[in-house]
C-alpha cells in the first residue's frame, strides 16, 4: 500500500484555528501513522538525490570530491518515490487546511511541506519571541497555582493538568517527582492535613501524577462521607431537643406583661368521712 493510499484510508483532522493545539497534535499523529518519514520531512525538508562529484584540478587549483543534487533525469527509481513523498505530504497538509480559505491561501505558494508548515506555525503560534513570553507566563501560572477556595479536588486536578498539558506545549517539561511535590501543596484545605501521609508512605519519584490523584480522591470521598454522617447525626439530634422543647410550657417573666402560664388547677373535693349514721364530717 502506498503511503497516498494509506492517507486516504484515515479521515484527515481538518484545521481548527480556535483549537490550534489540538488540532495539531491530531495531524501530527495522522502524519506519522500515514508513513513515519513525513515527520522527517516537516523537520529537514525534502529528500534531494545526489550524486559526488570526484575530485580534480582546475588551473591548477585542487577541487576536492563534493556532493550535489542530481537533476530529476537522473533519479533512481527508489529516489523518485522518496522525492514523491514531499508532494504527498503538501497534499495532506492542503486537504487539512480546506476549510479555511484564508490559512490555505497563505500556504498555497510554497514549494516543500516543510514551509507550509512553518508558516502554519508562525501565523498560528507567533514567533519565537511570542512563544518565549507565553512560556513565561504558564511558568509564573504554574508557580503560583493554588487550590482555589471551596474548590474540590477533581476541579483542582483537572485545571492543573491543563496548564501542565501547556506547559508542555510549549516546551517546559517538569520532572515527576517535582510535579507531584507542587500537586501535594496546592490541595484543598479539608485534605491538606493528608499530605505528610503521602509523603511517607510513598515514593514520589515513582507515582504518577494520576496515581497519586486517585489516592486524595478517595480521602476526599472518605473526607465527606463522614461529614454527611456527622451532618446527619446533628440533625437527629436537634429534631429530638425540638420535640421535647414542645412539650414543655413557657415560663415567662411577670414584667414581660404576659400572665404566668401555670398547670392547670385540680378542683379540690370534698371527701366526706362518715362518723355516724346520723353525722358526717366534711373534710
Amino acid at each position: 500500500m502506498t503511503s497516498l493510499q494509506k492517507s486516504s484510508s484515515i479521515k484527515i483532522p481538518a484545521f481548527d484555528k480556535e483549537n490550534y493545539n489540538v488540532w495539531k497534535r491530531k495531524i501530527l499523529l495522522f502524519i506519522k501513522a500515514t508513513n513515519p518519514l513525513y515527520l522527517g520531512i516537516l523537520q529537514n525538508g525534502p529528500f534531494v538525490p545526489q550524486k559526488e562529484i570526484e575530485a580534480s584540478t582546475v588551473d591548477g587549483v585542487l577541487i576536492p570530491a563534493h556532493w550535489i543534487a542530481k537533476s530529476p533525469s537522473e533519479f533512481l527509481e527508489p529516489e523518485k518515490e522518496k522525492v514523491a513523498l514531499d508532494d504527498y505530504l503538501q497534499l495532506i497538509l492542503l486537504d487539512a487546511l480546506t476549510l479555511d480559505k484564508a490559512m490555505c491561501g497563505n500556504v498555497i505558494g510554497c514549494s516543500s511541506a516543510k514551509d507550509m508548515w512553518n508558516k502554519i506555525e508562525l501565523l498560528c503560534e507567533g514567533s519565537e519571541e511570542v512563544k518565549d513570553n507565553q512560556r513565561q507566563i504558564l511558568i509564573s501560572q504554574y508557580e503560583a497555582f493554588m487550590a482555589k477556595s471551596g474548590e474540590d479536588l477533581t476541579t483542582m486536578f483537572e485545571r492543573f493538568s491543563k496548564l501542565l498539558t501547556e506547559l508542555q506545549i510549549h516546551g517546559k517539561y517538569y520532572d515527576r517527582k517535582e510535579l507531584n511535590v507542587k500537586f501535594l501543596l496546592t490541595l484543598p484545605e479539608h485534605i491538606e492535613h493528608r499530605i505528610t501521609t503521602i509523603r511517607e508512605g510513598r515514593n514520589l519519584n515513582n507515582v504518577s501524577l494520576e496515581t497519586l490523584y486517585g489516592v486524595l480522591k478517595s480521602y476526599e470521598l472518605e473526607f465527606f462521607q463522614k461529614r454527611a454522617i456527622q451532618s446527619g447525626s446533628r440533625g437527629k439530634m436537634a429534631n429530638m431537643s425540638g420535640a421535647l422543647v414542645a412539650h414543655v410550657p413557657r415560663i415567662t417573666q411577670p414584667n414581660e406583661g404576659v400572665q404566668i402560664i401555670q398547670p392547670a388547677q385540680v378542683p379540690s373535693l370534698k371527701i366526706e368521712e362518715v362518723v355516724d349514721d346520723d353525722e358526717k364530717v366534711v373534710l
